[in-house]
């Protein structure tokens, strides 16, 4: 039987290997396992003791390198071991290397990357490490945000992990790991108003929220600004207006586009600044998803912000 691997991944003492002794504590996660192995490529304060792991069935095995993880070496621990699932607690500092994201063996497949973020340091990390902090979110199933109060910032999280990670599930949780209820706030603008104006700090917010409450923004005229972004193919009046968002550097950015259709594309460059007024409409996609079309009324040239990239605070 293949023996499922999970990866646990965040900086020292974000929380990596308490989030591990709570899932093998977890009586309904740990039906029918009867051994662990551990992979631990980092060790921060909270420790492994002995009891747990004999416990708990648990075998650990440490490593000083990234290296030192090879095919050879896992055919090895998989003799040795023979374990009913695999779990890698990984360097935050380090990217993840191919051999686990795509070379592991198959009874050794890759069923979920869980990755634990401090609230009380993800801005600090964002501003001076976001490329080290990107290496850890882009290919997360699950983002874990502990040591929330109900004043921390949700959007700013919630937005800038986004904007790397579309499809991650984010839970926030407080000091001790329950589970925390933030105060949102109000969103920077009216939402109730005849012609929402998204003025250019704003943008990031109101994508994010128009991307996951699309029926919140149904028959709502809304004024916009940004790029002529992209051409659609086999679409003569629509294209996509969007602004991009910075994920890891200037090199590596994220559009928020959203589809405008009813407008002369033929007057316009690509790479042009747009301001387009006209009224949201929600969609079904391909997918089974919703998103939400803007039905242009009127489309003028404008100028380029202040700001180019998309923020999310």
């Amino acid at each position: 039987m293949p023996s499922p691997v999970y990866l646990f991944t965040g900086f020292l003492d974000a929380g990596k290997t308490t989030l591990i002794k709570d899932t093998l504590n977890d009586e309904g996660f740990m039906q029918g396992i009867s051994r662990t192995l551990l992979l631990c490529f980092e060790q921060g304060e909270v420790e492994y003791e002995e009891d747990f792991c004999t416990e708990h069935h648990l075998y650990v095995e440490y490593f000083n390198d990234p290296s030192e993880l090879t095919q050879e070496k896992i055919k090895d621990l998989d003799t040795i071991y023979h374990p009913d699932q695999v779990m890698i607690e990984w360097n935050g500092t380090l990217p993840v290397p191919e051999i686990i994201l795509s070379g592991l063996p198959q009874y050794w497949p890759l069923v979920q990357i869980l990755t634990e973020v401090d609230a009380t340091t993800f801005e600090l990390y964002m501003n001076a490490m976001r490329s080290m902090l990107f290496e850890q979110l882009r290919y997360s199933d699950t983002i874990i945000v502990n040591r929330c109060t109900p004043d921390t910032d949700g959007r700013m999280l919630r937005g800038n992990i986004k904007a790397i990670n579309r499809q991650a599930q984010i839970y926030y949780e407080g000091a001790f790991g329950e589970p925390v209820e933030l105060k949102q706030g109000l969103l920077p603008f009216d939402i109730n108003a005849d012609v929402i104006d998204i003025k250019d700090d704003d943008y990031g917010l109101w994508y994010m929220d128009c991307s996951e409450n699309p029926e919140k923004y149904a028959g709502k005229k809304i004024i916009l600004r940004g790029q002529f972004a992209e051409k659609i193919p086999g679409y003569t009046q629509t294209f996509i207006l969007g602004r991009r968002a910075m994920v890891c550097c200037s090199q590596d950015t994220s559009l928020c586009g959203i589809t405008v259709t009813g407008v002369k594309i033929w007057e316009m460059q690509i790479g042009d600044w747009i301001e387009v007024e006209g009224e949201l409409k929600p969609i079904d996609m391909d997918n089974g998803a919703r998103t939400v079309v803007l039905y242009a009324s009127r489309c003028t040239r404008c100028h380029k912000p202040e700001q180019e990239y998309v923020t999310f605070s």
